[in-house]
């Protein structure tokens, strides 16, 4: 792969599922005709209530889900539909760490096993360099004395030690992008903030990219260079994180803001309605129009389009707040 300085291009990204509504067969759209781009080094923190088509989104870049249409580039290399030995390639380069460090764990697998596995399949090491290569990365993630840790089990270690070794696996094998999603939402809240700052230490040693999901607006400001928020699978804003945080332009991120402990945003604006959004496709308007305090008939008729507000600032809603 090339080392052009953007990274990762994303063009009207779109994914449907199938379900079964009144008897009859329907899809619904859980993202929908979604366009962004990372570059080398940057951390895109993806913000949205659950259901709003974050993880969708995640496993569609890894290629964990086959998406309907639109293209996904990385490092100038068209991914969309790669098969066989280049998904295998593919995922040299890019790494997921999920949200349950438990769950994608092997309960009946050492630490050592589990980073090894990778370092010998996509690295080709053996013997000393393979120990060596090990130790490095345990110790690299915190995960230390790494000679009691390596032979422990993860029900043997506490959720922050296994989200650490399920990092350590991820970055065996080099990456250049991480899709990490909600990897502190299962943790305690006092080991949270240690498991960012690793990400933010590993983004500056490795040159990584991000785009980090996450319900949570404080950690998206603290860890993204720029925060995208997502609603009913379309992008609702996005802006530099300081800025997003400062203007917020859209209703949907006010209320997001009103609900994140810490923020000046104090007095959360009146909804319509607490009902989830409606993901069917062809469905008209705004996916938020049904809860939104300034609904007009435009916003239930017409979806806006995401426009500029100001320098790198951008939302979709005819009647932005500026």
């Amino acid at each position: 792969m090339s080392e052009s300085p953007g990274l990762v291009a994303v063009s009207d990204l779109y994914v449907r599922f199938p379900i079964r509504s009144k008897g009859k067969k329907a899809y619904i759209t859980p993202v929908d005709h979604v366009s962004f781009a990372i570059e080398r080094g940057e951390v895109l923190s993806l913000v949205g209530e659950s259901g709003s088509g974050k993880t969708t989104i995640g496993k569609a870049l890894m290629r964990i889900l086959e998406p309907t249409s639109g293209t996904i580039t990385v490092a100038q290399r068209d991914v969309t539909h790669i098969r066989g030995n280049a998904l295998v390639e593919y995922r040299r380069d890019v790494q997921m760490i999920f949200q349950d460090p438990f769950g994608s764990l092997n309960p009946v697998r050492t630490v050592e096993q589990h980073v090894m596995f990778p370092l010998r399949k996509h690295r080709n090491l053996k013997d000393a360099a393979l120990q060596e290569a090990l130790e490095s990365l345990l110790e690299r993630v915190g995960l230390t004395p790494v000679a009691e840790i390596r032979v422990k089990n993860p029900h043997e270690l506490s959720g922050g030690q296994r989200q650490r070794v399920a990092i350590a696996r991820a970055l065996a094998v080099n990456p250049k992008f991480l899709v990490a999603d909600e990897p502190i939402s299962m943790l305690d809240v006092s080991i949270r903030a240690g498991i960012l700052r690793l990400m933010n230490d590993l983004k500056a040693d490795y040159n990584l990219s991000y785009l980090y999901i996450t319900h949570d607006l404080a950690s998206a400001r603290y860890f993204g260079d720029r925060i995208m928020v997502m609603y009913g699978g379309q992008i609702m804003e996005t802006a530099k994180s300081n800025e997003l945080v400062r203007k917020p332009a859209h209703p949907y991120t006010r209320l997001l803001l009103a609900a994140t402990p810490g923020n000046p945003v104090r007095q959360a604006l009146p909804e319509t309605s607490n009902a989830a959004p409606n993901l069917l496709e062809g469905r008209k308007g705004c996916p938020f129009a049904d809860r939104c305090p300034f609904v007009t008939e435009l916003c239930r008729e017409t979806a806006p389009q995401l426009l500029s507000v100001d320098a790198a600032h951008s939302v979709a809603c005819h009647h932005p707040i500026v």
